[in-house]
């Protein structure tokens, strides 16, 4: 997959960007994009808490993790022009 196209499904983002888009937070390919953009970033400084971000995602603490996750990003109101 080419990487326009994993950014156009989120895919990296939270890896590259470091920002969450809310006009995107309904759509599942995006939000599970940005959280293993994020997890893969945190886990090449801190593996345990990747793993232990991980677990909680994986056992279905997803606003949890989600929140997280938001709290170290620019959260922003629109939708990115890749988007559109």
């Amino acid at each position: 997959m080419s990487s326009e196209g994993r950014e156009a499904i989120g895919y990296d983002h939270g890896y590259d960007g470091e920002v969450f888009y809310l006009g995107l937070a309904l759509d599942p390919a995006y939000v599970e994009g940005f959280v293993e953009g994020c997890l893969e970033r945190i886990g090449e400084d801190d593996q345990e808490g990747e793993d232990l971000l991980r677990g909680e995602w994986e056992e279905g603490d997803w606003e949890m993790v989600l929140e997280i996750l938001k709290a170290e990003c620019d959260v922003r109101v629109g939708r990115p022009e890749w988007s559109t």
